[in-house]
This record gives C-alpha cells, sequence and structure tokens, in this order.
C-alpha cells in the first residue's frame, strides 16, 4: 500500500455464529474487490463480540494476497490473541456446465430470503464503453452461495440438479442463468426470478404430486419435499432447493418420498420456509 493510499476497511459479508460459544464462528470479509475468510476459535471473544468481531480483531495484512483464511484463538493462560494466516485454496464446485460466470461482488444484493440465498441485480456489464446500452432497469436474479467451505456440497448437487433439469424437464424448474464464481472458485448459482408464483399449499396436492411425479420419472429423489419447495403459478408447478437431490435413486425412495407428501403439506411447522420479515 503506498503511502497515500487509504487503508483497506473490511465488512462482514456472511457469519455462522455459535450461540453458545463452544465452537469456531466463521466470518466471510469483503476487502476491497477480495473475500477473505475469518475463523475465531470458541471462547475467544464473548457472545455480543462475536456478532461485530471486526474492532476487536488483531492487526490484520488485509492488503497482502498471500492469504485466505485468517485463524484467531486466544491464549487462556497469558490471555493474549493469537493469529494465524494460510493461503489454502478453498473448494470449489467442480461440474461447470453452464457459459455464464459472474463476480458474486458484482451481485448487489436486493433481499435476503435465506442464510445462502437472496435477490440480486447483476451490476457487471460487458458492454463497451464507446456504444451504451439504452438505459434499463437490470434483472433481478435469485442467487444461491455456498457462504462457507462445507456448503460447496450441497451447491454441487443443486447444480447437478438443475444440469439434469434443463436437459430433460426444463419446465419443472426456474431457469439455470449461470455460476456464480468468488476470485475465480465457482461457488453459486444464479436463478431466473418468478414473478407470480406463491408456496403450495394442501389444495395444490395433486398438481404437485404430479410434478413430483415427472421429477421421479427422471429416476431422481427430492431430498426435502417440503411445500416451500414447490411453488405454484397460473403455468404449472416448479420445484426449487435440491440441496439434497439424488440421482438413479432406488424406486422405493422415490415411492417413500411421494407417499410422505400429503404429511408434508399439511405440516404447520414452517420448516423450510426461509426467513420471515416484519415491520
Amino acid at each position: 500500500m503506498s503511502p497515500n493510499e487509504e487503508p483497506l476497511v473490511p465488512s462482514i459479508i456472511s457469519m455462522e455464529i455459535d450461540d453458545d460459544n463452544e465452537t469456531e464462528s466463521e466470518y466471510r470479509l469483503r476487502i476491497g474487490h477480495r473475500v477473505k475468510y475469518l475463523k475465531v476459535a470458541a471462547a475467544t471473544f464473548d457472545r455480543a463480540t462475536l456478532s461485530f468481531p471486526i474492532a476487536h480483531l488483531p492487526p490484520l495484512p488485509y492488503e497482502d494476497d498471500s492469504w485466505t483464511v485468517a485463524s484467531i484463538s486466544r491464549n487462556v493462560e497469558s490471555g493474549q490473541l493469537r493469529t494465524s494466516l494460510s493461503g489454502q485454496q478453498l473448494a470449489g464446485v467442480r461440474n461447470i456446465w453452464h457459459g455464464v460466470r459472474v463476480d458474486v461482488l458484482n451481485l448487489s444484493r436486493v433481499e435476503r430470503l435465506t442464510a445462502a440465498t437472496f435477490e440480486a441485480v447483476v451490476c457487471e456489464s460487458t458492454t463497451p464503453s464507446m456504444a451504451p446500452p439504452p438505459p434499463s432497469p437490470p434483472p433481478t436474479v435469485i442467487a444461491k452461495i455456498a457462504r462457507f467451505e462445507w456448503e460447496i456440497p450441497r451447491i454441487e448437487r443443486e447444480t447437478r440438479a438443475y444440469q439434469l433439469l434443463q436437459q430433460r424437464e426444463p419446465d419443472l424448474a426456474p431457469r439455470f442463468l449461470g455460476h456464480i464464481h468468488e476470485g475465480g472458485r465457482v461457488m453459486g448459482f444464479m436463478l431466473e426470478k418468478l414473478e407470480d408464483r406463491r408456496d403450495a399449499s394442501i389444495g395444490d396436492l395433486d398438481e404437485c404430486e404430479r410434478a413430483l411425479g415427472k421429477f421421479h420419472g427422471l429416476g431422481m429423489l427430492h431430498g426435502d419435499v417440503n411445500r416451500y419447495n414447490f411453488l405454484v403459478g397460473t403455468d404449472g408447478v416448479k420445484l426449487i432447493d435440491f440441496e439434497r437431490f439424488e440421482e438413479d435413486a432406488a424406486e422405493e425412495g422415490r415411492a417413500r418420498e411421494m407417499q410422505s407428501l400429503r404429511a408434508e403439506f399439511v405440516d404447520q411447522s414452517g420448516r423450510g420456509a426461509g426467513f420471515v420479515f416484519s415491520g
């Protein structure tokens, strides 16, 4: 960093905190146009500090590109903070089958839907500056990412499910619009935002059974058939959320999943509903 440059200030873009402070807490940090990761060992800070840890961290070389993960812990005897920096290459999605890839930092969040899913506007433009396009509102997409490495297998499964559906039954799911990468590492995907859709209810059971039957007819198991994973519109039912999807699933498993659908649709626990915002 040159003497005239401002120091880089990190901001937290994702966090996974253990409320009991008994296991490690994790953070994704945006630092300029880079993303780095922070791991804080159990009992390093009190619970309140874990929600806002930046000001309490030891000095870190944020401008240094040689590290990707910083681990912070506290020496039990001295009480001093300890820092360990690692340049480990983080795992990413391997099945990159779509031709479009968008940098996660070029997605402007519109609304948070779940911990890993959000509505976003794609801010990236590949149009030459000498020939600007006529002004138009950027399209809103649904983005889903692996915030941390342990979520990559879920994204991998969903990426494969959308690939198979696009090849065999494209009307059963929202359109897959492309992969999302972070510094070149694919860790998410984009879907079309479906307008005029609602979550399924018990009154939609027959229609949802037909849609699930088509899905099962491809030899696939959904893995989580709560009613919030069926989106109902005038043109039929779309399935979403394939984190537990199984390819080439046994017929017995598919039959059990179909038999469970009614119980799932009358369930009132709200499981699978995502976040509920008030105010």
